[in-house]
């Protein structure tokens, strides 16, 4: 009788996807995120189950020679050095669509919430300065122009609901361009990035992080914006310059912006956004909702379990052909000779 997979998590997820692994396999918890201790504790994980925590780079799966599958509870697997995963024959699997609408409405709460200074109006009240409801003016997000840097599940998302509800103007900027009938449902334009940059009144972020979007709204970027404008940020910290970003607000460049995200997280002492009251600012909590926590325990724990089980995978990272091929270079069993 084969022995049960050793299946390693990293992180405590929703029953709907932890009592699945429980029945596939063996579950063991990481006891700390130290790669020391990490090297340590793979070493007899079939698979690997992660959150938004550890660096999974080519050292730790070094030390995890049974490793099949690396499963990422969420969208953006930025921390997976997917390549070397590919070399060594690890699929690896993640859960798109899992928190699309989750993320999609905090991106119209930080965008209303910005403009009409729920901040600054909250601190009033609670320091009694009720009258202070009258100095502070907002401003509707209705019949403004929303610009969406990168146009996949979320941003899509957001585009229709900004002209559906809201009346919206929709550009977005994408490498590809969205299907005809994907852009009518948002009301949709692609334009450049220059272009979007300039006629946005809303700006918000929907981009992996990779070597072309770090730090893409820079100080530069910044300068180009419409001004007045509010930016929002639910994709990945690295994507903005914060620096960047508290000057412009500084100078009355932005009217606001909200964020989700952070170069560096959790943030740094110090961190020149935080505390300021022109922005809108949640610690990467966009999709802790019932309904995304579910969704994305259970289909990170299914395509986990298929790969164990020798069934092809329904959201992969990488190529699953190129998985077999290096499994067949290296002299690893194939995939799909599962061990359940």
């Amino acid at each position: 009788m084969p022995r049960k997979p050793i299946i390693y998590s990293l992180t405590t997820m929703h029953p709907s996807g932890m009592d699945r692994l429980h029945e596939a396999g063996e579950v063991r918890m990481a006891s700390s995120l130290k790669p020391e201790i990490l090297h340590q504790e793979i070493a007899e994980a079939d698979a690997l189950v992660i959150r938004t925590a550890g660096d999974i780079n080519a050292a730790l799966m070094d030390h995890a020679p049974h490793l099949r599958v690396i499963g990422r509870h969420g969208v953006g697997y930025d921390q997976v050095d997917v390549p070397a995963a590919t070399e060594r024959g690890i699929q690896v699997v993640y859960t798109p669509g899992a928190n699309t609408e989750a993320v999609a409405e905090h991106v119209f709460a930080m965008m209303i919430g910005v403009s009409k200074h729920f901040a600054r109006q909250g601190l009033a009240l609670l320091e009694g300065r009720y009258n202070d409801r009258t100095k502070l003016v907002g401003r509707d997000i209705y019949g403004k122009t929303l610009g969406i840097v990168g146009f996949g599940r979320i941003g899509r998302r957001v585009g229709a609901i900004a002209k559906l509800a809201f009346g919206m103007t929709v550009l977005y900027n994408d490498v590809v361009a969205a299907p005809g009938d994907v852009e009518a449902l948002a009301g949709a334009t692609r334009v450049s990035f220059d272009e979007i940059l300039a006629k946005s009144d809303y700006l918000t972020l929907h981009v992996p992080l990779d070597a072309s979007t770090r730090g893409m709204i820079n100080r530069e970027s910044l300068a180009k914006l419409k001004p007045n404008a509010v930016l929002i940020n639910t994709c990945r910290g690295p994507v903005v310059d914060e620096e960047a970003v508290a000057k412009a607000l500084d100078r009355k460049h932005l009217f606001g912006y909200g964020a989700d995200v952070y170069t560096v997280e959790p943030p740094e002492p110090g961190h020149p956004l935080i505390g300021r009251f022109d922005v809108m600012l949640t610690p990467h909590s966009a999709a802790q909702t019932i309904e995304s926590l579910t969704n994305m325990a259970t289909e990170v724990a299914v395509d986990v379990i298929n790969i164990l089980a020798g069934r092809p995978p329904i959201n992969p990272v990488n190529d699953p052909a190129e998985v077999a091929e290096s499994r067949r270079r290296l002299g690893k069993p194939a995939l799909t000779a599962g061990l359940l």
